[in-house]
Protein backbone atom coordinates (compact mmCIF):
# COMPACT_ATOMS: atom_id res chain seq x y z
CA UNK A 1 0.00 0.00 0.00
CA UNK A 2 2.86 2.65 0.66
CA UNK A 3 4.42 1.41 -2.44
CA UNK A 4 1.15 2.24 -4.19
CA UNK A 5 0.70 5.87 -2.42
CA UNK A 6 4.29 6.80 -3.02
CA UNK A 7 3.89 5.76 -6.71
CA UNK A 8 0.83 7.58 -6.91
CA UNK A 9 2.57 10.66 -5.89
CA UNK A 10 5.84 10.50 -8.27
CA UNK A 11 3.07 9.96 -11.05
CA UNK A 12 0.96 12.93 -10.13
CA UNK A 13 3.88 15.26 -10.21
CA UNK A 14 5.29 13.49 -13.73
CA UNK A 15 1.75 14.91 -15.34
CA UNK A 16 2.75 17.91 -13.40
CA UNK A 17 5.95 18.21 -14.81
CA UNK A 18 5.24 16.94 -18.17
CA UNK A 19 1.98 19.93 -18.58
CA UNK A 20 4.87 22.62 -17.67
CA UNK A 21 6.14 25.00 -20.43
CA UNK A 22 9.21 24.96 -18.66
CA UNK A 23 11.17 27.23 -21.30
CA UNK A 24 8.30 30.02 -20.55
CA UNK A 25 8.69 29.35 -16.65
CA UNK A 26 12.96 29.62 -17.08
CA UNK A 27 12.08 32.92 -19.39
CA UNK A 28 9.44 34.30 -16.96
CA UNK A 29 11.29 33.87 -13.66
CA UNK A 30 14.42 35.61 -14.86
CA UNK A 31 12.64 38.45 -16.24
CA UNK A 32 10.53 39.12 -13.06
CA UNK A 33 10.69 42.28 -12.01
CA UNK A 34 12.85 42.03 -8.50
CA UNK A 35 10.40 44.00 -6.63
CA UNK A 36 7.93 41.68 -7.21
CA UNK A 37 10.20 38.75 -6.48
CA UNK A 38 11.35 40.12 -3.22
CA UNK A 39 7.74 41.02 -2.13
CA UNK A 40 7.47 37.35 -2.65
CA UNK A 41 10.52 36.14 -0.74
CA UNK A 42 9.26 38.30 2.13
CA UNK A 43 5.73 37.44 2.33
CA UNK A 44 7.27 33.64 2.17
CA UNK A 45 9.19 34.55 5.56
CA UNK A 46 5.94 36.30 6.92
CA UNK A 47 4.23 32.94 6.09
CA UNK A 48 6.65 31.02 8.00
CA UNK A 49 6.33 33.22 11.09
CA UNK A 50 2.53 33.55 10.53
CA UNK A 51 2.38 29.91 10.96
CA UNK A 52 4.66 29.88 13.77
CA UNK A 53 2.69 32.13 15.34
CA UNK A 54 -0.74 29.84 14.99
CA UNK A 55 1.30 27.29 17.27
CA UNK A 56 2.28 29.85 19.73
CA UNK A 57 -0.97 31.67 20.44
CA UNK A 58 -2.15 28.23 21.65
CA UNK A 59 0.20 27.84 23.52
CA UNK A 60 0.89 30.97 25.28
CA UNK A 61 -2.63 30.99 26.51
CA UNK A 62 -1.96 28.05 28.57
CA UNK A 63 1.42 29.97 29.81
CA UNK A 64 4.20 31.91 28.57
CA UNK A 65 6.05 30.03 25.84
CA UNK A 66 9.40 30.65 24.17
CA UNK A 67 8.33 31.66 20.49
CA UNK A 68 11.09 29.63 19.03
CA UNK A 69 9.64 26.72 21.53
CA UNK A 70 6.34 26.95 18.83
CA UNK A 71 8.41 27.40 15.82
CA UNK A 72 10.48 23.79 16.72
CA UNK A 73 7.61 22.64 17.52
CA UNK A 74 5.81 23.46 13.61
CA UNK A 75 9.02 22.71 11.81
CA UNK A 76 8.83 19.29 13.20
CA UNK A 77 5.46 18.55 12.58
CA UNK A 78 5.44 20.11 9.07
CA UNK A 79 8.71 17.41 8.03
CA UNK A 80 6.15 14.45 9.78
CA UNK A 81 2.94 15.74 7.62
CA UNK A 82 5.27 15.17 4.63
CA UNK A 83 6.20 11.65 5.48
CA UNK A 84 2.77 10.62 6.30
CA UNK A 85 -0.34 9.92 4.32
CA UNK A 86 -2.59 11.38 6.37
CA UNK A 87 -2.50 15.09 8.07
CA UNK A 88 -5.12 13.69 10.98
CA UNK A 89 -2.01 11.08 11.58
CA UNK A 90 0.58 13.25 10.79
CA UNK A 91 -0.88 16.05 13.45
CA UNK A 92 -1.22 13.34 16.34
CA UNK A 93 2.08 13.00 16.62
CA UNK A 94 2.07 17.02 17.74
CA UNK A 95 1.71 16.38 21.61
CA UNK A 96 4.92 14.49 21.56
CA UNK A 97 6.70 16.87 19.93
CA UNK A 98 5.61 19.84 21.93
CA UNK A 99 6.34 17.94 24.90
CA UNK A 100 10.09 17.17 24.24
CA UNK A 101 10.31 21.01 23.73
CA UNK A 102 8.23 22.29 26.68
CA UNK A 103 8.13 19.40 28.99
CA UNK A 104 4.83 20.53 29.80
CA UNK A 105 2.10 18.28 31.48
CA UNK A 106 -0.01 15.85 28.80
CA UNK A 107 -3.12 17.12 29.92
CA UNK A 108 -1.68 20.60 28.69
CA UNK A 109 -0.42 19.37 25.33
CA UNK A 110 -3.03 17.06 24.47
CA UNK A 111 -5.52 19.50 24.24
CA UNK A 112 -3.64 22.42 22.47
CA UNK A 113 -2.94 20.01 19.51
CA UNK A 114 -6.08 18.59 19.35
CA UNK A 115 -7.83 22.17 19.22
CA UNK A 116 -4.94 23.32 16.75
CA UNK A 117 -6.31 20.62 14.50
CA UNK A 118 -9.69 21.30 15.12
CA UNK A 119 -9.43 24.69 14.30
CA UNK A 120 -7.36 24.22 11.48
CA UNK A 121 -10.07 21.73 9.32
CA UNK A 122 -13.08 23.84 10.30
CA UNK A 123 -11.24 26.80 8.99
CA UNK A 124 -10.13 24.42 5.73
CA UNK A 125 -13.27 22.83 5.29
CA UNK A 126 -15.48 26.19 5.64
CA UNK A 127 -13.67 27.99 3.24
CA UNK A 128 -13.22 25.15 0.68
CA UNK A 129 -17.01 24.60 0.82
CA UNK A 130 -17.08 28.25 -0.14
CA UNK A 131 -15.13 27.44 -2.95
CA UNK A 132 -17.30 24.70 -4.13
CA UNK A 133 -20.41 26.89 -4.26
CA UNK A 134 -18.11 29.47 -6.14
CA UNK A 135 -16.45 27.14 -8.66
CA UNK A 136 -18.60 24.00 -8.79
CA UNK A 137 -19.84 24.31 -12.00
CA UNK A 138 -16.82 24.73 -13.59
CA UNK A 139 -14.88 21.40 -12.36
CA UNK A 140 -14.83 18.41 -13.69
CA UNK A 141 -16.72 15.20 -12.08
CA UNK A 142 -13.84 13.80 -10.81
CA UNK A 143 -12.50 16.83 -9.55
CA UNK A 144 -15.62 18.21 -7.90
CA UNK A 145 -15.78 14.83 -6.06
CA UNK A 146 -12.20 14.81 -5.00
CA UNK A 147 -12.48 17.91 -3.57
CA UNK A 148 -16.40 17.62 -1.88
CA UNK A 149 -14.79 14.31 -0.28
CA UNK A 150 -11.92 16.05 1.23
CA UNK A 151 -13.67 19.18 2.51
CA UNK A 152 -16.80 17.18 3.90
CA UNK A 153 -14.00 15.00 5.70
CA UNK A 154 -12.47 18.38 7.08
CA UNK A 155 -16.09 19.27 8.40
CA UNK A 156 -15.99 15.88 10.17
CA UNK A 157 -12.80 15.92 11.90
CA UNK A 158 -12.92 19.56 13.00
CA UNK A 159 -16.24 19.40 14.86
CA UNK A 160 -15.29 15.71 16.31
CA UNK A 161 -12.07 16.85 17.79
CA UNK A 162 -14.49 19.99 19.39
CA UNK A 163 -16.78 16.97 20.42
CA UNK A 164 -14.04 15.08 22.09
CA UNK A 165 -13.22 17.77 23.95
CA UNK A 166 -16.94 19.38 25.13
CA UNK A 167 -18.32 16.00 25.52
CA UNK A 168 -14.56 13.95 26.60
CA UNK A 169 -15.80 10.61 28.58
CA UNK A 170 -19.19 10.28 25.82
CA UNK A 171 -17.53 11.05 23.40
CA UNK A 172 -14.44 8.70 24.39
CA UNK A 173 -16.52 5.95 24.82
CA UNK A 174 -17.58 6.43 21.43
CA UNK A 175 -14.39 6.47 19.89
CA UNK A 176 -13.29 3.58 21.06
CA UNK A 177 -16.12 1.61 20.56
CA UNK A 178 -16.40 2.49 16.97
CA UNK A 179 -12.96 1.68 16.92
CA UNK A 180 -12.13 -1.14 18.82
CA UNK A 181 -15.75 -2.98 18.78
CA UNK A 182 -17.25 -1.92 16.04
CA UNK A 183 -14.27 -2.20 13.81
CA UNK A 184 -14.54 0.34 11.34
CA UNK A 185 -11.66 -0.46 8.96
CA UNK A 186 -14.01 -3.18 7.98
CA UNK A 187 -16.50 -0.18 6.64
CA UNK A 188 -15.82 -0.45 2.48
CA UNK A 189 -13.57 2.49 0.51
CA UNK A 190 -13.35 4.56 3.82
CA UNK A 191 -12.75 2.00 6.36
CA UNK A 192 -9.10 2.05 6.58
CA UNK A 193 -9.19 6.02 6.55
CA UNK A 194 -11.86 6.16 9.28
CA UNK A 195 -9.66 3.78 11.42
CA UNK A 196 -6.40 6.17 11.38
CA UNK A 197 -9.17 9.06 11.97
CA UNK A 198 -10.68 7.56 15.36
CA UNK A 199 -7.03 6.19 16.30
CA UNK A 200 -5.49 9.98 16.01
CA UNK A 201 -8.21 11.64 17.68
CA UNK A 202 -6.76 12.55 21.09
CA UNK A 203 -7.58 10.58 24.18
CA UNK A 204 -9.40 13.70 26.78
CA UNK A 205 -8.70 13.17 30.70
CA UNK A 206 -10.30 15.33 33.03
CA UNK A 207 -7.77 18.02 33.66
CA UNK A 208 -7.11 18.34 29.62
CA UNK A 209 -10.50 18.68 29.21
CA UNK A 210 -10.41 21.67 31.77
CA UNK A 211 -7.51 22.89 29.66
CA UNK A 212 -9.62 22.20 26.17
CA UNK A 213 -12.45 24.35 27.55
CA UNK A 214 -10.22 27.71 28.48
CA UNK A 215 -8.85 27.23 24.96
CA UNK A 216 -12.41 26.86 23.23
CA UNK A 217 -13.71 29.77 25.22
CA UNK A 218 -10.98 32.00 24.89
CA UNK A 219 -12.31 33.98 21.46
CA UNK A 220 -9.18 36.46 21.40
CA UNK A 221 -6.73 33.60 21.03
CA UNK A 222 -9.11 32.11 18.34
CA UNK A 223 -9.31 35.11 16.85
CA UNK A 224 -5.17 35.23 16.83
CA UNK A 225 -5.02 31.82 15.39
CA UNK A 226 -7.64 32.17 12.52
CA UNK A 227 -5.57 35.46 12.11
CA UNK A 228 -2.41 33.87 11.18
CA UNK A 229 -4.21 31.23 9.38
CA UNK A 230 -5.81 33.18 7.29
CA UNK A 231 -2.44 35.12 6.43
CA UNK A 232 -0.89 32.06 6.11
CA UNK A 233 -2.96 29.78 4.22
CA UNK A 234 -4.85 32.15 2.21
CA UNK A 235 -3.53 35.95 1.61
CA UNK A 236 0.18 34.97 1.03
CA UNK A 237 -0.28 31.64 -1.15
CA UNK A 238 -2.95 33.91 -2.95
CA UNK A 239 -0.43 36.84 -3.49
CA UNK A 240 2.35 34.41 -4.54
CA UNK A 241 0.38 32.62 -7.24
CA UNK A 242 -1.81 35.89 -8.58
CA UNK A 243 2.62 37.83 -8.84
CA UNK A 244 3.46 34.32 -10.63
CA UNK A 245 0.39 34.47 -13.06
CA UNK A 246 0.99 37.93 -13.87
CA UNK A 247 4.44 37.55 -14.48
CA UNK A 248 3.61 35.03 -17.12
CA UNK A 249 1.42 37.07 -18.72
CA UNK A 250 -1.64 35.60 -17.10
CA UNK A 251 -4.54 36.51 -15.50
CA UNK A 252 -7.13 35.52 -13.08
CA UNK A 253 -10.50 36.31 -13.54
CA UNK A 254 -11.12 37.28 -9.75
CA UNK A 255 -7.91 37.64 -7.91
CA UNK A 256 -9.75 38.53 -4.59
CA UNK A 257 -11.11 34.80 -5.14
CA UNK A 258 -7.38 33.07 -5.91
CA UNK A 259 -6.86 32.04 -2.36
CA UNK A 260 -10.45 30.68 -1.68
CA UNK A 261 -9.56 28.22 -5.20
CA UNK A 262 -5.67 27.47 -4.06
CA UNK A 263 -7.89 26.42 -0.43
CA UNK A 264 -10.83 24.45 -2.08
CA UNK A 265 -7.80 22.25 -4.70
CA UNK A 266 -5.32 21.83 -1.74
CA UNK A 267 -7.83 20.75 0.39
CA UNK A 268 -6.95 17.16 -0.91
CA UNK A 269 -4.26 16.83 1.32
CA UNK A 270 -6.07 15.15 3.72
CA UNK A 271 -7.36 12.44 1.79
CA UNK A 272 -4.82 9.53 3.08
CA UNK A 273 -3.38 9.26 -0.82
CA UNK A 274 0.20 10.00 -0.76
CA UNK A 275 2.85 11.14 1.95
CA UNK A 276 1.86 14.73 2.84
CA UNK A 277 -0.40 14.98 -0.69
CA UNK A 278 2.55 15.41 -2.34
CA UNK A 279 1.69 15.24 -6.17
CA UNK A 280 -1.42 14.89 -5.41
CA UNK A 281 -2.19 18.60 -4.05
CA UNK A 282 -0.22 19.79 -7.29
CA UNK A 283 -2.29 17.70 -9.36
CA UNK A 284 -5.40 18.99 -7.65
CA UNK A 285 -4.55 22.45 -7.67
CA UNK A 286 -3.60 22.23 -11.47
CA UNK A 287 -6.92 21.07 -12.17
CA UNK A 288 -8.32 23.85 -10.49
CA UNK A 289 -6.88 26.81 -12.12
CA UNK A 290 -7.60 25.28 -15.23
CA UNK A 291 -11.11 24.83 -14.73
CA UNK A 292 -10.96 28.59 -13.80
CA UNK A 293 -9.53 29.67 -17.58
CA UNK A 294 -5.49 29.46 -16.58
CA UNK A 295 -3.49 26.82 -19.14
CA UNK A 296 -2.60 24.32 -17.75
CA UNK A 297 1.42 25.03 -18.83
CA UNK A 298 1.56 28.09 -16.67
CA UNK A 299 -0.58 26.48 -14.01
CA UNK A 300 1.90 23.82 -13.29
CA UNK A 301 4.95 25.36 -12.54
CA UNK A 302 2.85 28.45 -10.53
CA UNK A 303 1.53 25.51 -7.88
CA UNK A 304 5.02 23.92 -8.13
CA UNK A 305 6.70 26.97 -7.04
CA UNK A 306 3.53 28.14 -4.63
CA UNK A 307 3.96 24.34 -3.24
CA UNK A 308 7.88 24.74 -2.70
CA UNK A 309 8.03 28.04 -1.10
CA UNK A 310 5.25 26.73 1.27
CA UNK A 311 4.91 24.17 2.09
CA UNK A 312 8.00 22.06 1.23
CA UNK A 313 10.85 24.19 2.03
CA UNK A 314 9.81 24.68 6.12
CA UNK A 315 9.22 20.77 5.90
CA UNK A 316 12.67 20.55 4.65
CA UNK A 317 14.07 22.68 7.22
CA UNK A 318 11.82 20.51 10.13
CA UNK A 319 14.15 17.45 9.03
CA UNK A 320 16.40 18.60 11.45
CA UNK A 321 14.42 19.22 14.47
CA UNK A 322 12.73 15.96 13.83
CA UNK A 323 16.28 13.76 13.51
CA UNK A 324 16.61 14.86 17.22
CA UNK A 325 13.52 13.94 18.09
CA UNK A 326 13.56 10.97 21.11
CA UNK A 327 10.14 9.18 20.80
CA UNK A 328 11.30 6.89 23.33
CA UNK A 329 12.26 9.23 25.87
CA UNK A 330 9.48 11.40 25.85
CA UNK A 331 6.85 8.81 26.67
CA UNK A 332 8.74 6.99 29.02
CA UNK A 333 9.17 9.68 30.99
CA UNK A 334 4.89 9.90 31.04
CA UNK A 335 3.27 10.74 34.96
Amino acid sequence: MKLIRYGLGVAALAWIIQQAAWGRVVETIGGMNRIAVTVILVLTVLEVLSRFAMWHVLLNALRRTPFSTAARATLTVSFVNQVIPSRVSGRSLAPVVLRQYTRYDWSELVPVAGFHTALYAVLNGAVALFGLALFASSFSKGLLIAVSVSAALYLVVGPSILLMGIRLEGAGRVAVTARNRVGVERIPLVGSFADRFFGALPNFGADAADTFERLATDYSTIALYASGWTFAMMVVPGVRTWLLLDAAGVGFSSPVLLPVALITAYTVTLLPLTPGGVGVAEASATLVLAALGVPAAVAAPTILIDRFLGVYLPAFAGWVPAMRLDVSSVLSDQE
